[in-house]
């Protein structure tokens, strides 16, 4: 029996001014219960004046990468 699994990456940049200040990435699949995010911080000092709407923005990516893995599916063929 073939079953298959789709997968994606997802990819997202707080930017503040024109600059990228983080970088946010996740891989979901549809047999995951819960994904998890990794945040790379490019301007620190960007980010500390910026930590609320960073976080906001990271909130909005997880939102978003929770959305995308609902609508994932795992499917069997006989």
């Amino acid at each position: 029996m073939l079953q298959t699994t789709q997968s994606i990456s997802l990819n997202g940049s707080s930017v503040i001014d024109g600059a990228s200040v983080v970088n946010f990435s996740t891989s979901l699949s549809a047999d995951q219960a819960y994904s998890s995010i990794s945040m790379q911080i490019v301007d620190m000092e960007l980010y500390k004046a910026n930590k609320d709407k960073v976080r906001e923005d990271r909130d909005t990516f997880q939102k978003q990468a929770d959305t995308l893995v609902d609508g994932l599916s795992v499917s069997e063929s006989k």
